[in-house]
């Protein structure tokens, strides 16, 4: 005997559609959750609502001197993640003894707990790129760090390909690459950073070397419905936000043997 085929009641359709209506709702959700640079000033150099916590992010030094600061600006940026997001932060660095390190105490100087932070040491790009797009499947990081100073398959489709995870995860992902990176990615914002003079320095205390405050120019290079432009950028780690720097410059001039002694690179 053939069965007779059985429509769908109004029961079950509506069900369906109640599902489909909370699966759309908590992806929205997740998805328009923004980030905050921690000042209004800086973050009106973005359109309102621009970074989302979804974003594809890359930075890049300016040259190759200025990797420190790229990678500092990188920090600052995870520091504002953790500070914002729960969860670990996974940064993935290939195996390279003369590339730089993650090191404990500069964490701290960042206002970063190194507790939060899982260091994936990789052998190769293909397996770098892989660990990053595994890695942004899972909702409950604050972010994921990637870390190609030499690149070859980073291109626009393996870029696309972290920018979809991201964006179906809700986690941000964050790629640092050489001052010679280029070509189309489908990055949602690109930074070239350099290293500025500082313009405070502190009181000399025993053992410790005068380090003035972290000042960075960012040159904004891509960001959906932004003007490109550059700025001097500070970073306070006491309250775990960037600053604007230019601000400073209405301040009173400094004595003379202050303004004469020198000052150091920061980043």
């Amino acid at each position: 005997m053939s069965r007779k085929k059985t429509m769908p009641s109004p029961v079950v359709e509506k069900l369906k559609k109640q599902i489909s209506a909370i699966e759309k709702g908590s992806l929205v959700e997740k998805n328009n959750i923004f980030l905050s640079t921690g000042s209004h000033e800086v973050d009106r150099i973005f359109p309102a609502n621009s970074i989302e916590s979804s974003s594809l992010i890359e930075v890049l030094p300016e040259s190759y001197r200025q990797r420190s600061a790229a990678m500092g600006a990188a920090l600052a940026l995870s520091a504002r993640l953790l500070h914002q997001k729960p969860g670990p932060l996974i940064w993935c660095q290939l195996r390279d003894p003369e590339r730089l390190h993650l090191h404990a105490p500069g964490l701290m100087a960042f206002g970063i707990d190194p507790q939060r932070i899982v260091k994936l040491t990789i052998k190769n790009e293909q397996d770098l790129l892989w660990a990053m797009e595994e890695a942004l499947d899972c909702p409950y990081l604050c972010g994921v760090v990637g870390v190609l100073w030499k690149e070859k398959l980073y291109n626009f489709t393996a870029s696309r390909r972290l920018s979809l995870r991201a964006r179906e995860s809700g986690v941000s992902a964050l790629m640092l690459r050489s001052h010679r990176a280029n070509g189309t990615t489908a990055a949602d914002i690109r930074l070239s950073v350099s290293a500025k003079i500082s313009s405070e320095m502190p009181p000399r205390k025993v053992f410790l070397p005068r380090i003035g405050k972290t000042i960075w120019n960012l040159e904004l290079k891509k960001c959906r419905g932004a003007r490109s432009g550059s700025w001097q950028i500070g970073w306070n780690h006491e309250t775990v936000s960037f600053d604007l720097a230019s601000q400073l410059a209405g301040r009173a001039p400094l004595p003379e043997s202050t303004a004469s002694s020198p000052h150091r690179y920061t980043g």
